[in-house]
């Protein structure tokens, strides 16, 4: 294994100890002197799971005690009702509104002071406003209506009423707002009908005439544009599909460089042309790709494909050329520029440069071999960083669940 390999490995191993023992400090509830922490003032009560010794009648016995949180003093209690108070008048009313003149809705939380006081409203009449502080009926006279409201607030032990009133008036409606309040009226009437198969739609609210249609979907515009995304998105996959396959292909062919110049080399050494070599290699790979004994390979088959156009009467020269320009690497056009120069100056020294040419493209596989393993390891580091999250994500989870931060 590489020392790049290596330094990885101990990265994450250093990564699942630093998170151990973030999580075995972090679970440590017991400071010195046997003391616990509490929760903070209006959290909860928190189980905290201990092992006792007690000399030789208990030893490592499992033990659960339960840490209330930090009580409010009688002083606090007070301060906190006091402040609860403050925030109501603070937040109860909207914005440029006020006790005197209510026209929206009001404002009554359930928690104070940061969650340390409780709250508890009602209303009277509480036909006028729901517990949530909405305005729930349209009759408000003109008068207005006196509301009273009641807030009972408890923090700790301390419970307290606290009591205002506030005048509500009839909402100030915009006379589109209005339109609709009286078209919703008008369909509720209409739609509290019974006995009638039919729902009729009005034709007018106070003087204005209405016409109702259909909302169009634009389903065939929504079609087409959803094909459309959907060809672009298949182009894009297909021509990704076809850069891979192009890139295994290469890939696959520059492996078998080494495997095609040593054929060569030892045909041509036995005392066969070049023609003869060359036929004598695709012709096997084929008797062999017909006996299912062999799977497909790129090289080979535009071997074949060569030999077949020699055979139909196409020149070597021209053949071989159209071969390198098939293969588009530059190892195989190499190697017909060696092909060529013995078409032209004959067989001497062939195997000399062919020998030499496949000591080159064994090293040329090893490389690339290499390279692959290397972009084999970079692809394996997404999911192992995924089994990463999910293992920190299974010792986290728990370990904050047991205890409040």
């Amino acid at each position: 294994m590489e020392r790049k390999h290596w330094l990885e490995v101990a990265l994450v191993c250093v990564l699942f100890l630093i998170l151990a023992a973030y999580t075995d400090y972090s679970g440590r509830s017991i400071q010195e002197h046997s003391i616990l922490k509490r929760d903070k003032e209006g959290g909860k009560d928190q189980p905290v799971d201990l092992i006792l010794d007690a000399g030789d009648l208990l030893q490592d016995y499992d033990y659960q005690v339960i840490v209330p949180a930090s009580g409010i003093t009688g002083e606090q209690e007070k301060e906190y009702l006091e402040q609860a108070k403050k925030e109501i008048d603070d937040s109860f009313y909207d914005s440029g509104q006020g006790p005197e003149h209510v026209t929206t809705a009001v404002h009554g939380e359930k928690t104070y002071v940061q969650g340390l006081v409780k709250a508890e409203w009602t209303f009277d009449p509480g036909d006028v406003v729901d517990v949530d502080g909405n305005l729930t009926t349209e009759e408000i006279p003109e008068s207005g209506v006196a509301v009273q409201a009641c807030a009972r607030l408890r923090c700790g032990e301390a419970r307290e009423e606290y009591l205002f009133t506030f005048m509500v008036y009839p909402p100030v409606l915009t006379e589109r707002e209005q339109f609709l309040q009286d078209l919703a009226r008008a369909l509720t009437e209409e739609g509290e009908k019974r006995g009638t198969a039919s729902f009729v739609l009005p034709q007018s609210i106070n003087g204005i005439q209405l016409r109702w249609r259909q909302k169009k979907e634009h389903t065939v515009i929504k079609t087409l544009f959803f094909e459309i995304v959907v060809l672009i998105l298949l182009r894009f996959v297909m021509l990704e599909r076809k850069r891979a396959e192009e890139k295994k292909r290469k890939e696959q062919m520059q492996l078998d460089y080494s495997e095609v110049v040593s054929k060569l080399l030892i045909l041509l050494g036995s005392g066969m042309s070049l023609k003869q070599s060359w036929n004598r290699i695709s012709t096997q790979y084929a008797d062999k790709r017909k006996k299912k004994h062999l799977y497909y390979r790129a090289v080979y088959e535009e071997m074949l494909t060569t030999n077949y156009e020699i055979c139909d009467g196409e020149s070597e020269r021209a053949a071989y050329e159209k071969f390198g320009e098939r293969t588009g690497l530059g190892s195989y056009q190499r190697l017909v520029r060696i092909l060529i120069q013995n078409l032209q100056t004959g067989s001497r020294g062939l195997c000399e440069l062919l020998d030499q040419e496949a000591s080159e493209a064994l090293e040329e596989r090893k490389a690339l071999a290499k390279k692959m393993g290397e972009e084999a390891g970079t692809k394996m580091l997404m999911p192992l960083l995924l089994m990463l999250g999910i293992v920190i994500a299974i010792i986290m989870v728990p370990a904050m669940l047991s205890f409040k931060v």
